[in-house]
């Protein structure tokens, strides 16, 4: 009984509707239309209105973007101001210190067997020059090797034995920086005597900071080292290999007196050899003395008793 009511109330709820034809074309030109923008911007219909809040707000990016663009210039200009500024402030100090960063080198070279020579710093400024983080310098090494000959480019005049003393000269001048390990190769080309102990001292000098390899046919720069390491190639006819040894106490001194007789070593080769070592270790014992006193005065630290190079002869 109760559906029946139900029903017949149902048809005549129908019966009194009337159908809009205009409104159901409208609809369904709306549905068409959200379909058409589902497939255009490659969503599904329920994502359109978060589209078109991200469109909206690029759009009021886009219109600030002149604005957005003069606020940079400006900011771009100031911070140009003050890398130019301090550019120039960098520029003066270096070449403060390239004054008397050349005049030490050059006095190191007179005694490594470079009489004459002389180093310098160019420094030159391109004020013009993009941002760059070493500032506006161009910096380029000059040297002379020979009284009289005008300076030149570092890797145009010097032999492969003015390199590895001038770099010499360079890590001794700069020897307060911390140093970690250097190796030297050809250090004594061209030298003897008693400019190749004073090359010798030097490679020592800057083994208190640092661990010095000094490849080196001369028995005076040898000594002067607190190891020595023997290299040797050996050959069958098919392959070579090289061998690595250390020598200590009567080898290094069979060593250093075959270094300075050749082949057959006397006895005299060998107590020169001795006499050698013993006047290397008493002046870096005093060395080290002197150091120590001086830190003492100067800083109160306390004085790291130094590292001399090991030598290596091939």
């Amino acid at each position: 009984m109760h559906v029946r009511e139900a029903a017949r109330e149902l048809e005549r709820y129908g019966e009194s509707l009337e159908l809009d034809s205009a409104r159901q074309e409208e609809v369904q030109r709306r549905l068409a239309a959200v379909e058409e923008l589902a497939r255009k911007h490659h969503a599904a219909p329920a994502e359109l209105p978060a589209q078109a809040a991200r469109l909206v707000a690029e759009l009021e990016t886009l219109e600030r973007a002149d604005t957005d663009l003069a606020d940079l210039r400006r900011e771009l200009a100031t911070a140009l101001q003050a890398y130019r500024a301090q550019a120039q402030q960098l520029s003066g100090k270096r070449m403060a210190t390239a004054r008397v960063l050349a005049r030490d080198i050059s006095t190191r070279m007179q005694a490594l067997g470079m009489a004459g020579g002389r180093f310098e710093v160019d420094v030159t400024q391109d004020g013009n020059a993009d941002p760059a983080q070493h500032g506006i310098d161009q910096i380029e090494f000059r040297v002379t090797a020979n009284p009289g000959s005008p300076p030149r480019a570092l890797a145009k005049v010097a032999s492969g034995g003015e390199l590895s003393r001038l770099s010499l000269a360079v890590q001794v001048a700069c020897a307060a920086q911390e140093m970690r390990c250097m190796v030297f190769d050809e250090v004594d080309a061209g030298i003897g005597g008693a400019v190749a102990e004073i090359v010798g001292r030097e490679l020592r000098s800057l083994g208190v900071r640092g661990q010095v390899l000094c490849v080196t046919h001369l028995p005076q720069v040898a000594c002067q080292a607190h190891h020595h390491l023997r290299v040797t190639k050996l050959s069958d006819g098919r392959t070579t290999r090289t061998t690595l040894a250390e020598l200590d106490g009567d080898q290094r001194v069979e060593e250093l007196a075959r270094m300075l007789g050749g082949v057959e070593i006397t006895a005299k080769a060998r107590e020169h050899a001795r006499d050698m070592l013993s006047a290397a270790t008493l002046a870096a014992a005093a060395g080290a003395a002197s150091g120590a006193t001086r830190d003492a005065a100067g800083k109160g630290d306390t004085v790291r008793q130094p590292r001399p190079p090991a030598a290596r002869r091939r």
